[in-house]
């Protein structure tokens, strides 16, 4: 081999490991099917005798041309129609990622030979493929992936009806690795979440989603949080379920839960009272509560207020869309922050909420509560009280609104009511 032969090779070689190296941080599932090619691309252009400023320049176009064909976000939703029609999945961060039929199918192939690479499989009732799955097709596919080793993220988009979930679960009875489950917009019922029991009880799940199953009702609830209170679950998502109303039993609240959404369903204000155990329960876990577009009142706000007042976890709270709250609901959250009747009050406020999101309600609620909440997120845990006291009760024009926001008495008998004489010095230094 000559000396330009070998140099000719030698930049093939690095020219293929360096793709698919780049390949591999789009989409490993890929791989299999395009490494050969690219490698007999990159040879092929190593034999033509070129200048390597313009081999550079094709090879830059070829990976810039991959990474396109690679791009799953919403961008690529203009595909051609060989691809399928594109499948639209809501991420974990809020995004949208958009999902061809192809890819699809060849990742649930590419699982179904464990390979490491396919770690999320996706699926949607609008694919032929899904459509054509007969009742053998879908005991199968929960087989397969029980017996994966790399699977993490399973999603199923307008899929199931409560047969195909029995079919589905009685293969899918364990998995080792499967952390996440999407299930959006599907017909499940009761009898749907009993076939889900056995898999939930002994699961490794930390993430479950049930969004849109409107036929699960108080019932099918009540079954989910029996089946994970052992499980290492963490975030779960049941938005518009209907659930008119819920029940909690305080002993079998899922240990480590965070994240409990319940977003546009029917819960009233005897709903926040059963939601008001997982606050109140000894060490609570719960961090983000999402309760929006409910018919929360203001009777509902008083119930989550008197449970947050001792709460030491909750960091997020969304009411937002309850428009049965008034402003005598957005003074009971602006007291929860920052208690104005007296400095012993402000003092103990609630110091750890970061984030509420509030239903319409007039300027001044919005700008007092944002005010407090800015105070918890700069300086939790050691100085938001003392701070909401320099902020609020010593200045006359601050507390004067604040008074009359939250109905409570303005004169000084009730500013130093209660207060601890040998803090009062400290006090009133802030000034």
């Amino acid at each position: 081999m000559t000396l330009n032969g070998l140099r000719n090779a030698m930049r093939c070689l690095l020219s293929y490991i360096a793709f698919y190296y780049i390949l591999i941080s789009y989409h490993v599932e890929y791989r299999a099917y395009f490494a050969p090619q690219i490698f007999v691309l990159f040879f092929v252009l190593s034999k033509v005798d070129i200048s390597s400023t313009v081999l550079g320049v094709l090879r830059l176009q070829s990976v810039s041309a991959a990474k396109a064909a690679l791009n799953m976000s919403s961008d690529s939703s203009s595909s051609s129609s060989s691809d399928g029609e594109p499948f639209i999945y809501e991420s974990d961060d809020d995004g949208w990622a958009t999902y061809t039929e192809d890819y699809c199918f060849d990742s649930l192939i590419l699982m179904r030979e464990n390979d490491p690479g396919v770690t999320a499989l996706y699926a949607s009732g609008s694919f032929e493929h899904v459509q054509k799955m007969t009742d053998e097709d879908w005991v199968k596919l929960g087989r397969d992936i029980s017996l994966n080793d790399y699977l993490y993220d399973l999603n199923l988009y307008e899929t199931l009806d409560d047969r195909k979930t029995a079919l589905f679960f009685q293969g899918l009875t364990r998995s080792n690795t499967l952390k996440r489950i999407n299930i959006v917009n599907n017909g499940i019922g009761v009898s749907g979440i009993q076939s889900m029991i056995p898999f939930l009880s002994n699961s490794n799940l930390v993430s479950l989603c049930l969004e849109g199953l409107d036929e699960i009702k108080t019932e099918g609830f009540s079954l989910l949080f029996q089946a994970l209170h052992n499980s290492p679950i963490e975030r779960l998502d049941c938005n518009d379920c209907s659930l008119d109303s819920i029940e909690i039993d305080s002993n079998i609240i899922p240990k480590y839960l965070k994240r409990l959404a319940l977003a546009g369903n029917c819960i009233d204000a005897e709903g926040c009272r059963e939601v008001a155990k997982l606050l109140q329960k000894k060490d609570p876990t719960l961090i983000s509560l999402n309760l929006d577009g409910n018919k929360i009142d203001d009777e509902g706000i008083l119930v989550l207020v008197s449970a947050l007042q001792t709460n030491t976890s909750l960091k997020k709270l969304d009411v937002s869309q309850n428009n049965d709250i008034t402003s005598k609901g957005g003074g009971l959250l602006l007291k929860l922050v920052n208690d104005i009747s007296s400095i012993k009050a402000t003092m103990q406020s609630n110091h750890t909420l970061q984030t509420i999101v509030l239903p319409a309600l007039d300027d001044d609620y919005q700008i007092y509560i944002y005010d407090a909440l800015r105070f918890n997120v700069d300086y939790y845990p050691r100085r938001p009280g003392p701070l909401k006291v320099k902020g609020a009760q010593l200045h006359s024009r601050q507390r004067a609104v604040m008074c009359r926001l939250q109905g409570v008495e303005q004169s000084n008998a009730a500013l130093y009511k209660h207060i601890d004489p040998f803090i009062l010095p400290e006090v009133l230094s802030l000034g």
